[in-house]
């Protein structure tokens, strides 16, 4: 029983989870209207299960790429069944939905579209040009309004939101230029694989180009404090511009994976440059 529930831990990505959870907890935070209530827990709960279970269907069906990719995983070392690892997601979208459910039907209506949207990637998407890419990093930005909305005042999400999305998306493109042999021995065609590595990197470049640009913005309008400023532009920008020339000069999968690890790091950095910038928020009418 404790082998399952560790490989249960395991597969749900630990930093992942408690990456979503700060994120619902954080944009509660900046909306000025924090305050502990049922409805902000039942979203923790709901964006832990659900980031833990999108997890777990991911590696289902990526079994045969990670037998090339990622041999040392759970499921192409054969350390746990395909049958166990769907009853991990069952066990993980119900409690997710279930809490969803809980908060409100609006609340539950936009859990079980990210859902969706979560199972599609991992099912299809994935394995196209930039449909999962953009699945995955609207998926990610949701959880920031979605925490918001925990506390009635979703507006105050939208700008995490959107660093957010271009984040995750610069960091999808890593992580398919580092799987690129085994999509392709698979049959999956992601942006690398069709358009080759130059082209990934710039399209890498140039998205968090935007995104550094975006993320002085809140300071300048005077939406974020000061505090976020220094924390973003040194803890933040400045690893988006390293990981941007590093790329340039190595792209082996193993650099590749350093840089996305990194940049997974990187994503806490951000969000506490948010929870520290929220003390000056400006709630959007």
């Amino acid at each position: 029983m404790f082998k399952q529930v560790r490989y249960f831990y395991r597969m749900s990505r630990p930093i992942n989870v408690l990456i979503a959870l700060m994120t619902i907890l954080i944009a509660a935070f900046v909306t000025g209207e924090f305050q502990l209530q049922a409805t902000l827990y039942l979203a923790c709960i709901t964006a832990a299960f659900m980031t833990s279970g999108a997890n777990i269907v991911n590696d289902i069906f990526d079994v045969a790429i990670d037998r090339i990719n990622k041999p040392r995983r759970l499921l192409p070392s054969e350390l746990i069944s395909i049958r166990q690892a769907w009853i991990y997601f069952y066990l993980s979208y119900a409690l997710a939905l279930l809490a969803a459910l809980l908060s409100g039907w609006s609340m539950f209506l936009i859990a079980a579209l990210i859902a969706l949207l979560l199972y599609l990637y991992s099912a299809h998407l994935k394995r196209t040009i930039l449909w999962g890419n953009l699945t995955v990093s609207f998926s990610t930005a949701i959880a920031f309004i979605y925490g918001a909305m925990a506390v009635g005042a979703w507006k105050a999400g939208i700008i995490p939101a959107v660093f957010a999305f271009l984040f995750h998306f610069g960091r999808e493109i890593v992580k398919d230029m580092q799987d690129v042999e085994g999509d392709l021995a698979d049959g999956a065609v992601t942006f690398p694989g069709r358009y080759g590595m130059v082209k990934a990197i710039i399209l890498i470049n140039i998205t968090f180009l935007i995104l550094i640009v975006l993320t002085i913005i809140p300071y300048i309008l005077d939406i974020y404090s000061s505090y976020y400023l220094w924390v973003v532009l040194f803890g933040v920008d400045t690893v988006l511009i390293a990981s941007s020339l590093m790329i340039w000069f190595r792209h082996d999968p193993s650099t590749l994976g350093k840089i996305s690890h990194l940049l997974k790091l990187d994503m806490l950095v951000g969000l506490v440059a948010i929870y520290l910038g929220g003390n000056h928020v400006i709630f959007l009418n």
